[in-house]
């Protein structure tokens, strides 16, 4: 492998909801943090999508027609100066790699120095299995990697790496974050990068720390994955953190008394509002994460509602192929046991009138 060896993402899966768009904004911010050129490429189509969070590194896509797939595969072959990252729709992941294996884009990719690794999301849903065991069958010019990003999500057997690379590890780890956290990166204002340069300031100590940690752990991993396929310079570090802040340590308060310093013996006795007023500062806290979570509750349900319109919307198409199925064989039923009949008959009756 060649040292302007690039690498060429693809983020995917054929289920929806599983954390591609999250995996394909890290990535892209993980190389904005290294000075190093990066594109993106959205073939999402429904949002929040990647250009929403990085309007500045994405080209929203279209491979629908071929000139929408000359365009894109033109370009990801002509570019090499940096990494380039895709994102795929769970509705265009079978049309992508179609026209990628009609056309035997990963082997020309390699052919130019340019190194395609499939970044697979696996999920629970019986689709993602199946859906891996193909790509690892049709596509072995390019290196296939699972990725986990949910507890329950479903075990993938781990496939050789392709002839002329060393072997990459075995999955790439996405733990999931807190409710309040992940809210925090959900907003299309937040960016991983400002986060990880700034001085830790805006949130609570813990859940600064909380999301550095993860924001590390994800980033060292990307580290590894690019030494190990040759896509990096081992002596380029990663962007460092700032300092993190000085912990004070927890004492707890002592027994019959309120952390806030109040003995309970006189807070039993104090008017309902000023109970548990022990910091005005955690009142609006409290009240952010409860909109946070009702924001959360709201967002699941039209999830939910979605899937099952979706899923009436194919069960209607499927009745509707089924009743065009039945009306073409009553028609036929109905010409040759009632209309040829007829006509015959018709047919006779007026030979003998003659």
């Amino acid at each position: 492998m060649s040292d302007k060896t690039t690498p060429l993402y693809v983020v995917c899966s054929p289920c929806r909801c599983v954390g591609k768009t999250l995996l394909a904004r890290l990535l892209t911010e993980f190389h904005v943090l290294a000075d190093r050129p990066v594109a993106a490429f959205d073939l999402a189509d429904e949002g929040p999508q990647l250009i929403d969070y990085l309007p500045q590194f994405t080209t929203v896509a279209e491979i629908g027609d071929i000139l929408g797939q000359m365009a894109l595969f033109e370009r990801l072959i002509a570019d090499t100066d940096g990494a380039n990252i895709i994102d795929v729709s769970h509705r265009t992941f079978e049309n992508f790699f179609t026209v990628v294996e009609a056309i035997g884009f990963f082997e020309e990719a390699r052919r130019r120095s340019i190194e395609p690794l499939i970044l697979f999301i696996i999920d629970a849903n019986p689709k993602s299995p199946t859906a891996y065991a193909s790509l690892q069958r049709r596509f072995t010019e390019a290196s296939l990697l699972p990725v986990r990003t949910r507890m329950d999500s479903g075990a993938i057997a781990d496939g050789d790496a392709p002839a002329g690379t060393s072997r990459p590890p075995p999955a790439l780890e996405i733990p999931q974050l807190g409710f309040s956290l992940r809210a925090l990166i959900d907003q299309q204002t937040f960016s991983f990068g400002e986060f990880w340069r700034a001085t830790p300031a805006r949130l609570p100590g813990p859940l600064d720390d909380e999301l550095r940690d993860w924001v590390e752990d994800i980033f060292v991993q990307f580290r590894k994955l690019e030494l190990t396929l040759g896509c990096a310079d081992a002596a380029t570090p990663i962007a460092a953190p700032p300092a993190r802040r000085t912990r004070t340590a927890y004492r707890p308060a002592a027994i019959g008394q309120h952390p806030s310093g109040v003995p309970e013996a006189v807070r039993r006795f104090a008017p309902r509002k000023a109970r548990g007023a022990g910091n005005p500062i955690e009142e609006p806290g409290g009240a952010i994460v409860e909109m946070l979570q009702k924001a959360g509750e709201q967002l699941r349900a039209a999830e939910d509602r979605i899937n099952r319109l979706e899923t009436e919307v194919e069960r209607a198409q499927n009745r509707a192929v089924r009743a065009e199925g039945w009306l073409e064989r009553v028609e036929k039923e109905i010409e040759e046991k009632l209309v040829k009949p007829a006509t015959a008959a018709r047919s006779k009756i007026d030979e003998l009138d003659r």
